[in-house]
């Protein structure tokens, strides 16, 4: 061959470094900083087993993940929230009320609420998840109800390697703890005065960490709570139990002000009604005493003991008002939810979700396949120039 034909089939080559199957040549992909479809498609048909063989790999990875991953299902519910109450209709009182400094519309619990946006707040809380893992829930593994810190507890059994280096390499340390720690009954529990939360309990939460999600509709005002878990019915009783546990939260929180408004009315209205009952007895035991002294005489205790008892009866009976109206407010701000969607056992599997997986893999495959044959075109143009 001439000098002049190595040329030519090197120019020919020089950018598309892969030929056919028969070693033929194909043409350069970019001429004059433009791209040439039909040299393009003819290199990826060139390398098509290539594409074939990768797209192959990525379905036998695709089948195994897709066949290999833990079924999980999903269980929610929708809540409708009642709406908010806003303001009073005091009118006039509210505003002399207001001049006075005393605020009517807090002594009535007429508050804003907590706003629906703050529900996944409340759910991912300490105290709400922590009160959360103490519940009891049907686990497939066991035959009678348990709760998520017993069931990660039992589940966290030391393994058989940990053991064996307890009692092997670390037998002087396993028995110095034996020997010189502290009785069971000698445990003193410590109160921090903030949230400590043990071991056991981290890794409690940390299974029903972003368990349980909360979504709420801006428009609607519709608040979505959801879960996703291995197991169908424990997983609707997560979701059971998270409505339940945020009603109570949220029933806590809007009518916190007014059930203490109630307590203080409860606790007033109990010490006026006993100093009530002994005036009330001394004045008509005085009364009964003196039936038969001249109406007209003057008598400085019977007066004494008649004004008493007027005041005694009026400030008993205001608070008789008070606490009824304590009582009437508890039940206006307590929000009542209406459940449109409970939670019920999913019957079939949100992930993994196979043929997903495999139309992904096929497109991956091919992506990957053909990405090394131009990255095999341009290792071979590097390689001439070199």
């Amino acid at each position: 061959m001439s000098s002049d034909e190595n040329v030519t089939n090197i120019s020919v080559s020089s950018i598309s470094g892969l030929g056919d199957q028969e070693g033929a040549a194909t043409a350069p992909i970019i001429k004059d900083d433009e791209i040439d479809l039909i040299a393009l498609v003819k290199t990826v048909w060139n390398g098509r087993k290539i594409i074939y063989y990768s797209i192959v790999i990525a379905i036998v990875i695709g089948l195994l993940i897709a066949f290999t991953s833990t079924k999980k299902y999903t269980a929610s519910a929708t809540l409708l929230p009642s709406a908010e109450k806003k303001g009073g209709n005091l009118g006039n009182l509210g505003a002399l009320a207001g001049m006075a400094g005393i605020n009517l519309g807090s002594m009535l619990g007429e508050t804003s609420g907590i706003p629906a946006d703050i529900y996944p707040q409340v759910v991912n809380s300490y105290p709400f998840q922590i009160e959360l893992i103490h519940q009891k829930f049907n686990f497939e593994e066991y035959e009678h109800p348990v709760s998520i810190y017993d069931f990660v507890v039992a589940d966290s059994v030391a393994s058989v390697g940990s053991i064996i280096l307890k009692y092997t390499l670390r037998l002087p340390w396993t028995l110095k703890s034996a020997i010189f720690s502290k009785d069971e009954g000698d445990t003193v529990s410590i109160d921090y005065g903030v949230v400590y939360l043990s071991g056991d309990e981290l890794s409690a939460l940390g299974f029903t960490k972003d368990l349980i999600q909360v979504e709420v509709d801006d428009e609607t005002g519709l608040i979505t709570v959801s879960a996703e878990g291995k197991e169908p019915v424990a997983t609707a009783q997560f979701i059971q139990k998270a409505v339940e546990l945020l009603q109570v939260y949220v029933i806590d929180y809007k009518t916190s002000q007014v059930r203490e408004n109630l307590e203080f009315f409860k606790e007033r209205y109990e010490e006026k009604k006993k100093k009530y009952e002994r005036i009330q007895k001394e004045f008509f035991e005085y009364k009964d005493r003196h039936r038969n002294i001249d109406p007209n005489r003057a008598d400085v205790r019977f007066q004494q003991l008649s004004d008493e008892y007027d005041i005694i009866t009026s400030v008993y009976k205001g608070l008789s008002q008070q606490l009824e109206q304590a009582k009437i407010s508890v039940k206006e701000q307590t929000p009542v939810f209406t459940v449109l969607e409970p939670a019920r056992v999913p019957d079939k599997k949100t992930s993994p979700r196979r043929g997903l997986i495999l139309v992904m893999s096929v497109f991956l495959g091919g992506f990957l396949g053909i990405g090394l044959i131009f990255g095999k075109m341009l290792l071979s143009k590097m390689k001439q120039e070199w």
